[in-house]
C-alpha cells in the first residue's frame, strides 16, 4: 500500500512540475503571445462544436467543420512561430490563418458544408473568430512590439 502511496505521490509530484513549467513558460511571453495562446482556447472550440445542423427524420443532426484539422496544425504553428524572427512569423502566421479564414468563408457561400439545408450554429462563427483574432493578435504583437 506504501509504494502505491508514493507512487501516487511521485506522479502528483510530476504533473505539479509540469505545470510549474508550463505556467513559468506563458509568464514569459509578451502580452500578445499571451493572448494568441489564451486564444487557443477559441480555436478550440472551433474544432470540436459543430458548424451547422439539419433537421430530417424530426430530429436535429449536427455537420462537423470539415476543415478542422487544418486548424489544429495553425494552432500548432502559432505556438512554433513565438520562437522565429518577429518578420518571418508575422508573415507565416498571416497567411495561414488568412488561408484558412478564406476556406471558410469559401464553404460559406459555395454551399459545400452539405448538399442538405442547413442552419448555421455556434460553432461556424467560432471558425470565423480565431483566425480573425490570431490575425489581430499577431498584428498588435508585430507592429507594437517593443524594439
Amino acid at each position: 500500500m506504501n509504494l502505491l502511496k508514493e507512487l501516487m505521490f511521485d506522479i502528483g509530484a510530476w504533473f505539479a512540475g509540469l505545470i510549474r513549467r508550463l505556467l513559468d513558460w506563458f509568464l514569459g511571453l509578451a502580452i500578445f503571445n499571451k493572448l494568441i495562446v489564451i486564444n487557443f482556447s477559441v480555436a478550440f472550440l472551433a474544432i470540436v462544436m459543430p458548424v451547422a445542423k439539419y433537421y430530417i427524420f424530426e430530429s436535429w443532426f449536427v455537420i462537423n467543420n470539415p476543415v478542422a484539422v487544418y486548424l489544429i496544425g495553425i494552432v500548432f504553428v502559432m505556438i512554433a512561430t513565438i520562437y522565429l524572427p518577429n518578420l518571418y512569423g508575422y508573415i507565416i502566421r498571416m497567411v495561414l490563418n488568412f488561408w484558412y479564414l478564406a476556406w471558410i468563408l469559401f464553404l460559406l457561400a459555395s454551399g459545400g458544408i452539405s448538399h442538405a439545408p442547413y442552419e448555421l450554429t455556434t460553432g461556424f462563427y467560432f471558425n470565423i473568430a480565431a483566425p480573425v483574432l490570431f490575425m489581430v493578435f499577431s498584428s498588435l504583437q508585430f507592429f507594437l512590439k517593443e524594439r
